[in-house]
């Protein structure tokens, strides 16, 4: 789904949150998809759960 770049600059989440902003605005994530569980996204990015739930959480924030 998503590609994070451990080299950049730009920390875990908020490469993940950008992605699915991204996505939803070019409409490669239509409306009313559901998004994997915080826990799977976690395991398939190799990520923390908090930071893949960290993500989710400001994404919703914003709107």
């Amino acid at each position: 789904m998503n590609l994070i770049d451990s080299a950049s600059p730009v920390p875990p989440f908020e490469q993940l949150r950008a992605q699915l902003a991204g996505q939803i605005q070019d409409r490669t994530l239509a409306v009313g998809t559901r998004l994997p569980t915080i826990r799977r996204l976690a395991a398939d990015l190799g990520l923390a759960v908090n930071t893949v739930g960290r993500a989710y959480r400001d994404w919703r924030r914003r709107g």
